[in-house]
């Protein structure tokens, strides 16, 4: 065959292997002709692998979760691309990023991989045990540091949970007014923003006053979502219902369990009970 053919052929099985001109990985964009596959034996270095028949998942291994997968072709087609190479042994055998694999080789693009010789399930159990998620302050932390762009509204968190000392979901929620997820893939991504510094302070003064007499349940996301609800029924009184509160809330919060169409109906016959006269009462067929 001739050399022209055979160049002509390996370029087209290239192409079809990676189809993309060029790819992101750890933030940087590499043309096709840059990415050299690494043959030696060194563990540290990374190589980038096109063949993802090559792989082996280990079968003692956790099962491979197909929503993981599609949440990470999402993150590999922002324009950093994958940030974190995948750990094989000498044999193939995927140790650590089994999902990165499989995002990869759905989203037909190179692996980018490091070699660790002698690895194995066991160091597999290690791995995955070791590695610690960013906790809330730990996102709290980075994004309110100066050099962040949005750093001043996670100042706002800051000061916030150290005025009002409630449990940190419920103050993303009541500083968001975000009731899908509480705010937390925003405060997640940098992206937070306060809705209303003013409600949230009002909202966390009411919760103090309640944890005075109930440490827990202000701490209570289901119990936040329902008493800023009912805070919208006709004729509600927001003294009244802190009074009542304290008076029986050993009558109807003895149970921790409950969601937030039932604990609207608790806090309801809470507040009314035996409410004089019965005109001050509040109805939750408003709300419904």
């Amino acid at each position: 065959m001739r050399k022209g053919k055979k160049k002509r052929r390996a370029a087209l099985r290239e192409q079809s292997l990676f189809p993309r001109r060029t790819i992101s990985m750890l933030g940087n964009k590499f043309k096709r002709t840059e990415l050299v596959d690494r043959k030696d034996n060194t563990v540290s270095a990374v190589f980038f692998e096109r063949d993802h028949s090559k792989f082996i998942f280990l079968e003692a291994n956790r099962p491979i979760k197909e929503p993981r997968i599609d949440r990470l072709v999402g993150l590999l087609n922002q324009p950093k691309g994958q940030l974190n190479p995948v750990i094989i042994n000498e044999n193939w055998e995927v140790i650590e990023g089994q999902h990165r694999v499989k995002a990869c080789e759905r989203l037909g693009i190179p692996v980018m991989c490091v070699m660790s010789h002698g690895a194995s399930i066991e160091d597999c159990v290690i791995m995955n045990n070791t590695q610690d998620r960013w906790s809330f302050y730990d996102y709290l932390h980075s994004h309110s540091h100066p050099s962040r762009p949005n750093h001043e509204e996670y100042n706002k968190i800051k000061t916030f949970l150290d005025e009002y000392q409630l449990n940190t979901t419920v103050a993303t929620w009541l500083l968001s007014g975000n009731q899908v997820d509480y705010g937390k893939t925003d405060f997640q991504s940098g992206e937070f923003k306060v809705k209303s510094l003013t409600y949230a302070e009002s909202q966390g003064a009411y919760f103090n006053k309640i944890k005075s007499f109930n440490s827990k349940l202000p701490n209570k996301v289901k119990f936040g979502l329902a008493f800023v609800k009912i805070q919208k029924l006709p004729k509600f009184s927001m003294s009244t219902c802190l009074t009542q509160l304290e008076k029986y809330h050993g009558r109807y919060f003895k149970q921790s369990g409950g969601n937030k169409d039932e604990l609207v109906e608790l806090l309801i016959e809470c507040y009314n009970y035996r409410l004089r006269p019965k005109t001050r009462k509040i109805s939750n067929r408003v709300l419904n």
